[in-house]
């Protein structure tokens, strides 16, 4: 586990994030949605994290490893969407205006990464170099680990199998996966050197 300096046995979720902990950061998140089930997808060391989690939300413990979307299965019948979300993930995302804005089958939060270059780029037109960018920071669409489906959707493409997230939502291209793009703040904070900078970004963002 990447966050085992910081967490030591106990689980990621539970690693802290500035006052909080991760998990605890992401239910008080959601709370403007009002969502009618909160459901914590939990495998291995799963008690720390139902004791967390008290009343706040289900947690539903995956017996065996299902991957990262697998567990998705195993969510309860009745909501016609679900917002799925990382936990390790930390943003000033929208949730109301990304759920709203999110079209069936599957919505994909974005983001444009910026990427440095240590180099010249050069523009090529066939042998001949036309184009020269010195150093230049790329910026490059990435997934935040947000998304909402329908639950129509991960009923026909799902089965209880081991499944990782890029797996389902190619299954789902054929049929249209739409995005919503976020122009804020993003960490994916899951190595500790990214997690110390979103705790002084929530640190700064809460000041």
């Amino acid at each position: 586990m990447r966050l085992r300096s910081v967490t030591g046995d106990g689980p990621k979720a539970l690693a802290p994030l500035h006052d909080t902990t991760l998990l605890d950061y992401q239910l008080r998140r959601i709370q403007p949605l009002r969502p009618d089930r909160v459901v914590v997808l939990a495998g291995h060391q799963a008690g720390p994290i139902v004791e967390a989690v008290g009343s706040r939300a289900h947690v539903e413990i995956e017996d065996s490893l299902l991957g990262t979307a697998g567990g998705l299965y195993r969510l309860p019948q009745g909501p016609e969407r679900w917002l799925s979300l990382n936990v390790d993930h930390v943003s000033d995302v929208d949730l109301v205006a990304f759920e709203a804005a999110a079209r069936d089958p599957c919505t994909a939060c974005i983001w444009e990464a910026a990427v440095p270059v240590d180099e010249g780029v050069v523009e090529l037109d066939g042998d001949r170099l036309v184009g020269w960018q010195e150093r230049p920071v790329l910026r490059i669409p990435v997934t935040t680990g947000l998304y909402v489906f329908s639950a129509a959707a991960l009923r026909r493409h799902l089965s209880g199998e081991p499944i990782d997230m890029p797996d389902l939502v190619r299954r789902l291209m054929h049929e249209g996966v739409s995005t919503w793009r976020h122009t804020g703040t993003w960490f994916d904070a899951g190595t500790p050197a990214r997690l110390a900078q979103a705790s002084s970004w929530l640190a700064q963002r809460r000041a």
